[in-house]
């Protein structure tokens, strides 16, 4: 397992589900991992699966920049980068308060901006790199009130394309990732709020069950490897067949 030998990766939202199961994908293909959350517990989930922890808050002023920073001193570089960090609230537009939406756009929206902003300067001084930005398929695919977070990643996949189209010629890949209905610790927590909807979304996934974190783990490891150079812009969803039938 060695499609990631040599290259050091940051990972943000790492302390459990998806962005757990990515850096834990990373690190058995052998690379780097800066696992960074606002959760202290990525210490104890870093330290698990070999990666090294930086406790961060990635909306704060300079977040991005600390980071580079620790990934700098620490490895010596930054070849890829994993924007996974986000959330989801239920509200629709006249339920959106001012700060939901504030909030929503920082951390699904802004944080990835900033991030990849303070990562391509040294990824282009290397010769190149790859970023994925975690999506879903709620950017196309959208369930009733949850417009804050629609909205922030259908953003989010613009900026993906935007990336790679003015820095592709110059060796910068930038692909999103958009998980369907994913068994984790969100979605345990946001299902029990509505009796039924855990079973619903599961009936959604023809594939007859949710995803893993490990399987969009083992994803994010097929976009950062050097397996696919030509992949770039793209958006490649792993959601069980969810989104091909109407």
């Amino acid at each position: 397992m060695t499609r990631l030998t040599g290259k050091s990766i940051i990972v943000t939202g790492a302390a459990r589900g998806i962005g757990l199961g990515i850096a834990s994908a990373c690190r058995r293909e052998g690379a780097r991992v800066l696992a960074v959350d606002i959760d202290p517990s990525v210490d104890t989930a870093a330290e698990r699966i070999g990666a090294t922890p930086l406790t961060l808050d990635i909306c704060a002023d300079g977040a991005a920049s600390q980071a580079v920073l620790a990934a700098m001193q620490v490895f010596g570089g930054i070849d890829d980068l994993v924007n996974n960090a986000g959330r989801v609230d239920e509200a629709d537009i006249l339920e959106t308060s001012a700060k939901l939406w504030h909030d929503t756009m920082r951390l699904n929206l802004e944080a990835p901006f900033l991030w990849c902003q303070a990562v391509l300067p040294i990824m282009l001084e290397r010769g190149g790199g790859a970023i994925v930005n975690v999506s879903s398929i709620e950017a196309s695919q959208v369930r009733p009130r949850h417009f804050p977070y629609v909205i922030s990643k259908s953003g989010l996949n613009s900026m993906t394309r935007a990336i790679a189209t003015d820095f592709g010629r110059r060796g910068i890949r930038c692909n999103t990732l958009s998980p369907g209905s994913v068994r984790t610790e969100m979605f345990e927590t946001y299902t029990a709020q509505y009796p039924g909807l855990a079973a619903h979304l599961e009936s959604l996934n023809y594939a007859g069950r949710l995803g893993t974190p490990e399987e969009i783990g083992n994803a994010a490891v097929f976009l950062l490897s050097d397996d696919t150079p030509f992949l770039n812009g793209h958006d490649l969803t792993v959601d069980g067949a969810r989104t091909i039938a109407t």
